[in-house]
């Protein structure tokens, strides 16, 4: 697809989204929740259309992403003059603005003829410079990004910058921290928020940590408007943000008298880790403007009240690379007579889990932290 910048409004682009490996349905999603249509994923990877100026929303809505990037070209690289003449014949000045400050960000080469990163890196910049006719480096940063597979290399663009995990309100975390877009990724897939419509059901996290599942959960469909996104000082999209963050702003107060009505709890038995999930919150509140609905209390599991109403346990369960799971996982099962109406997400290295927990409805197989691991899913 060609850029052409003269007809955002009405031209679709190639847009690239990229998450954990094993969690591209989660993105898939949340992409048909916001009314977008996935044409093609990868590991890591997923593949859809929307104009140039969905750019922001994206960014600022978005939660089981890492990252969004616009492809900028497709094409067969098994030589470095193949790989400097398809990108030099690219039109960037469309997009890239004359005077930028081009970054080679992030090269990714599995199962190619080029395979050294520094010299496919050089000649990369090159291109992209003498596809824009030269520039000084004195303008906004344009960060480019190479994913070279079996001699097939796909150049984007990337518009995020900072990773869409660092959403900015996790001050301190807990021995094993789960990072917020997979936090965002499980909720997604649980369907617990129901494309905000429907009945409110309770969700709760036996085994929270520093509360990110909680706390994802209460800004599922809050934008982010705290923080910066590298495509605000591009020329080309620079009053489009502008009006995206004005309009997020109004959409804010709607948004957070529905999310009053939610009940989300998380506990723990580390009181210490408690105190800092209530500080997380409270920065998170500030991070997305509204107070959120989390109410966070130090407990075993095994203590819990039960709750008879229909409910989701989501959670990250302990386990013996990240801490000691010998007794929890031995006494897991207390969870069903805690919540005997509950549908259950719950992570774990162990294939065998189900041993203990019953046989899953359904099991995904994601990278965590470099580590394969479980969600089983029981609903």
């Amino acid at each position: 697809m060609s850029i052409n910048a003269q007809n955002k409004s009405s031209e679709l682009f190639e847009i690239v989204a990229f998450c954990s490996s094993g969690l591209e349905g989660a993105v898939a999603l949340e992409l048909k929740k916001f009314g977008y249509k996935v044409y093609y994923s990868s590991s890591g990877r997923i593949f859809f259309k929307a104009r140039l100026e969905d750019v922001p929303f994206l960014n600022m809505y978005m939660k089981t992403a890492d990252r969004i990037s616009t492809l900028i070209k497709k094409f067969k690289a098994e030589t470095f003059d193949e790989l400097f003449d398809n990108v030099k014949d690219t039109n960037l000045k469309a997009i890239v603005q004359k005077n930028a400050r081009i970054v080679i960000d992030k090269l990714k080469i599995t199962n190619s003829k080029l395979s050294a990163t520094g010299a496919v890196a050089s000649v990369l910049k090159k291109a992209i410079v003498e596809s824009l006719g030269g520039t000084d480096e004195s303008g906004p940063i344009y960060s480019f990004i190479l994913v070279l597979k079996d001699d097939e290399a796909h150049l984007l663009l990337d518009t995020s910058g900072e990773a869409l995990s660092k959403r900015g309100y996790r001050l301190k975390t807990s021995k094993a921290p789960l990072r917020e877009t997979i936090a965002a990724a499980i909720i997604m897939l649980s369907r617990w928020d129901m494309y905000g419509k429907g009945e409110n059901f309770a969700l709760f996290d036996p085994f929270c940590g520093s509360g990110t599942i909680p706390i994802e959960a209460s800004t599922i469909n809050l934008p982010n408007l705290n923080r910066k996104y590298i495509s605000e000082n591009w020329m080309i999209l620079k009053e489009e943000w502008k009006k995206s963050r004005k309009e997020a702003l109004k959409n804010l107060q709607n948004l957070s008298e529905k999310l009053s009505q939610k009940i989300i709890k998380g506990s723990d038995i580390d009181c210490q880790i408690i105190q800092v999930a209530q500080a997380n919150m409270k920065v998170a509140s500030k991070i997305f403007q509204t107070p959120l609905p989390v109410e966070f209390s130090c407990l075993d599991f095994k203590d819990l009240p039960v709750f008879t109403e229909k409910a989701w346990v989501i959670s990250n369960l302990p386990y013996g690379q990240r801490l000691d799971d010998g007794k929890v996982i031995k006494d897991i099962k207390v969870l069903r007579e805690k919540f005997p109406n509950a549908n259950f997400y719950l992570l774990h290295p162990d294939k065998d889990f189900e041993k203990i927990f019953g046989k899953a409805t359904k099991k995904i197989r994601f990278q965590n932290s470099g580590l394969w691991t479980y969600l089983f899913m029981y609903y």
